[in-house]
């Protein structure tokens, strides 16, 4: 997920705004008590109006309470960066260590979530969860808004010693487990209005909900599989509705695009829309791009609730905007949490500079590296080591698709050049170093974009597993015990790739794009590339032709350690390729300029597939 930076002081004046706009949350006193639940029996309408902390904070929210026939509003706000952002603010002012867009968020809809009994569920709480619904609370008594904030809490784990070998020695900046949907539903049996969380996985706050509204067991496997599956499909918010499309183009009006919004049946069958006259696209390519989004192994993507395969989904478009999706299957969960931790390791600096004139990769190549090596020049004689690592790119030369800078005709670039340092005061003199080139190096030349680079961690990513009984959950100051009491000690495989035979069906040659959707993502320094069919007849030829052997070879340079593992999704006629090590680091800890793998199923678009039909025998609108 992508991250806006906020200042420490961000709350307060948040604060001071929602004070300021006092009309927009005043209400005639409304006793919680009238507004209760409607029957199971009914369907849940729940949408996400945040994808990560930083997204649209103008109308998404009040677009889906004002226009979705929602039961239920969710947004999720955290990602490894964010949670590392929160560790700084909760260091400054221990009352803070939360995701105060929130509250910017909420107040436009506060009256009209009570008139409409909507609750609301997010992971805004971030490292501060119990903090956040305080001060939460604080403002609705004030606004005589009489609603129910509940928290969860006990995803940090900081503070514990934890005996394992493999994390020790090692200076944690977080350390935070996933949790799962059943305390959430907890809050939200015990009256919660609105519930917050710290880290918990994203699908969890669409799963909890269900759960609550449905009255699922938590050995409903196959439920809370598609639960599940419905909440990692609107997590992302309007990414699961017209944004990244391949098709972007089919995608109408994206200054209103309509977020997600996922209508679910007690079966656990459900569909997938948004609210009417808005903007974006919901189709089975929308869908079916954002199931592949940020996986693993489809037949065993892993959730502290459940163990969920995807290997067999059906999608079916029932009417415009409308996506029905079913065939999820669960099984027992495993007896253990994953836990994300970070630390710094370091600092990094990155310059971006246009450079215009023939051959202007070659020169802001050569002005890059220059202005690296007179900087490791001068940090020899102070006795502080070279830079750890460096990347280059000739962003408009074809970088990302590894082509040779030496080679290009390009004349406008925009130089990327990142650079890794164990120490700040190196990165600090790199900076002032690079305007230099703009008279004393190549010509072309024209500005520092951003002004002169500032010296950030390097934040590294560290994955574990940690025993759920060893984790002290409370929801709302009131401990909390699973009444999950299956667990499955070994996780299930998808099976070992098969060599299947290149059969030509014809003499046409196509770019994939053509042929299937693509969308990529990452998980710390793995990225993931999902590739759907267009029409399901061609599965078997692409299943043939999009060996792991044939994307290694295709994406090689995005690392020497790169590593391919392919699963199938026969389902909806899919392929999810794993990439180990292809993102130097990953977030931001990597000094790419794609950092988080988002350009690499664009970039896989153009493979060429060869040996098919002419167009007509498919269908591929």
């Amino acid at each position: 997920a992508v991250v806006s930076t906020q200042s420490t002081g961000r709350t307060e004046m948040l604060v001071r705004q929602v004070r300021h706009t006092s009309s927009r949350w005043s209400l005639p006193f409304v006793n919680r008590k009238h507004f209760l639940s409607t029957s199971s029996s009914e369907n849940v309408r729940i949408g996400c109006f945040s994808g990560f902390w930083g997204d649209s904070c103008s109308f998404a929210a009040q677009q889906l309470v004002n226009k979705g026939g929602i039961n239920f509003l969710v947004g999720d706000y955290l990602a490894e960066v964010t949670m590392s952002l929160l560790a700084a603010m909760k260091k400054k002012k221990p009352e803070l260590g939360f995701c105060p867009d929130f509250f910017e968020h909420l107040a436009p809809v506060g009256p009209k979530i009570v008139d409409k009994n909507i609750k609301v569920v997010v992971n805004a709480g971030g490292l501060n969860p119990d903090a956040c619904a305080k001060r939460l609370g604080g403002l609705l008594q004030q606004f005589g808004l009489d609603l129910k904030v509940s928290s969860v809490i006990g995803d940090d784990l900081i503070s514990k010693d934890i005996n394992m070998p493999e994390i020790k020695g090692i200076p944690y900046n977080t350390m935070n487990c996933y949790l799962g949907a059943e305390p959430i539903a907890r809050a939200l049996d015990d009256g919660a209005d609105i519930v917050i969380t710290g880290r918990c996985v994203d699908s969890a706050l669409v799963l909890g909900p269900l759960i609550h509204k449905f009255g699922w067991k938590m050995n409903d496997f196959d439920k809370l599989a598609q639960g599940s599956l419905a909440g990692h499909l609107v997590e992302c918010g309007a990414q699961c509705s017209g944004g990244n499309f391949t098709d972007w183009h089919k995608a109408s009006d994206f200054s209103n695009v309509g977020f997600p919004i996922v209508d679910v049946e007690a079966n656990g069958l459900f569909k997938v829309t948004k609210p009417m006259k808005t903007g974006g696209l919901v189709s089975f390519g929308t869908v079916a791009e954002q199931m592949l989004y940020e996986i693993g192994d489809p037949q065993c993507y892993a959730l502290p609730d459940v163990n969920c395969d995807f290997t067999n989904v059906s999608m079916k478009e029932v009417s415009e905007n409308e996506v029905e999706v079913s065939g999820a299957v669960g099984k027992a969960p495993s007896p253990t949490y994953k836990v994300s931790a970070t630390y710094i390791d370091g600092y990094k600096a990155t310059s971006m500079a246009p450079m215009i004139g023939p051959k202007a990769a070659q020169k802001g190549y050569l002005n890059a590296i220059s202005t690296i090596k007179r900087c490791e020049r001068v940090f020899e004689k102070m006795g502080m080591g070279a830079f750890e690592e460096y990347n280059i790119e000739c962003l408009g030369s074809g970088s990302n698709y590894g082509n040779d800078i030496e080679s290009s005709e390009a004349r406008e670039v925009v130089i990327w050049a990142s650079v890794r340092h164990k120490k700040k005061a190196a990165l600090e003199l790199y900076a002032k170093e690079i305007a230099g080139a703009s008279t004393g190096m190549a010509p072309g030349f024209t500005t520092m974009l951003g002004g002169r680079p500032r010296p950030t961690p390097i934040l590294r990513y560290k994955p574990f597993f940690y025993s759920k009984d060893l984790v002290d959950i409370t929801v709302n100051d009131s401990e909390f015990k699973s009444t999950n009491t299956e667990f499955s000690p070994t996780q299930p495989q998808s099976p070992p790739e098969e060599t299947i035979p290149v059969v030509s069906e014809g003499n046409q040659s196509y770019r994939l794009e053509e042929l299937a959707y693509l969308r990529s993502g990452d998980k710390g320094n793995s990225a993931n590339l999902g590739i759907i069919c267009r029409d399901k007849s061609l599965y078997s030829a692409l299943d043939a032709r999009l060996t792991s052997a044939a994307v290694k070879d295709y994406l090689h340079h995005l690392g020497e350690d790169l590593e391919v593992t392919k699963y199938n999704l026969p389902g909806v006629g899919a392929f999810n390729f794993v990439l180990d090590n292809a993102l130097g680091g990953g977030g931001v800890a990597s000094l790419k300029s794609d950092p988080q793998g988002k350009a690499i199923g664009q970039i896989f678009s153009d493979f060429i597939v060869e040996g098919l039909k002419e167009k007509e025998s498919y269908n591929l609108e």
